[in-house]
């Protein structure tokens, strides 16, 4: 009889236990997709909207935006983590807002997708309360199959693709100082997108020389840290008259690794820029 009291007391006890209580927002996010469909392969642009916090509270100093994009079933297909143009850290009563682009991965499956956003501390991982507020829907879009027919191969002077493990869409090329890529000719003006990076501080700014033949079409400045999408106009009337563009890419000043005491690196290979995706389209 005891025990069966004492069960039955330890059950009514835990019942009026109360769930803890869920933080308490410190402010609001809202995305909206730029386009109601992209096609796999192709960039999107994605604005974002942070309103103030709550009762003058700061964010982490190491603090990021993490970027999720799920499908209509709720997985995880890809992410687009990154630092925001100003610090979170410094954020205050006024609201934030900015655009960024990010690649739908050429494996995405057609489908709708939808873009889900918040903020959280790259030491533990640990999210910020933060809530969505917004049309939901504003932050969807569909992706559709890849029909481009600007295939853009890697040709002479870039090195073996590269990836982190267990993140298959994030995946890159290293160029030499002078690297090609080449598609086949369009018989209209086109938009070259291309997603490049250099995260060795040591090596300093870069620049990027676009070329056909000896036409500069453009030249990029390259900050080391900085994973940037970068658009240049590719005017028909500038691409030749072969049936495949060859656009060269001339990266000037390139480093080796193994030469930079900092790294640590036995790596001897000359290398520029990181080339993370290449579109050519009417973006």
């Amino acid at each position: 009889m005891i025990l069966v009291i004492g069960v039955a007391v330890a059950f009514a006890l835990a019942a009026c236990r109360k769930a803890p209580e869920p933080a308490a927002p410190l402010g609001t996010v809202s995305v909206r997709a730029g386009q109601a469909s992209v096609e796999a392969g192709a960039p999107v642009e994605i604005e974002y909207r942070f309103a103030r916090l709550a009762g003058g509270a700061t964010l982490p100093a190491d603090a990021w935006v993490f970027v999720h994009v799920v499908n209509s079933a709720g997985v995880l297909v890809w992410t687009d983590d990154h630092q925001p143009p100003t610090a979170p850290a410094t954020w205050g009563d006024a609201e934030v807002t900015y655009r960024r682009s990010m690649f739908v991965p050429r494996t995405a499956s057609p489908g709708p997708v939808r873009v889900e956003a918040g903020v959280f501390s790259r030491a533990d991982g640990a999210r910020v309360p933060m809530r969505a507020t917004g049309d939901p829907a504003a932050g969807g879009f569909e992706v559709t199959a890849a029909s481009n027919d600007l295939f853009v191969v890697f040709g002479d002077g870039w090195h073996a693709a590269e990836r982190v493990a267990q993140q298959q869409a994030n995946e890159w090329r290293w160029s030499a100082g002078d690297a090609r890529l080449s598609f086949r000719r369009p018989r209209r003006d086109v938009v070259v997108s291309l997603e490049i990076d250099q995260p060795v501080a040591a090596v300093g700014r870069q620049t990027a020389e676009l070329r056909v033949g000896s036409d500069l079409l453009a030249t990029l400045a390259i900050e080391p840290g900085a994973r940037r999408i970068h658009r240049v106009s590719l005017p028909a009337a500038r691409l030749g008259t072969a049936p495949i563009v060859e656009l060269d890419v001339h990266v000037r000043p390139t480093f080796v690794p193994a030469s930079i005491a900092t790294l640590a690196s036995s790596d001897t290979r000359e290398l520029g820029v990181r080339m993370f995706n290449v579109y050519v389209g009417d973006q």
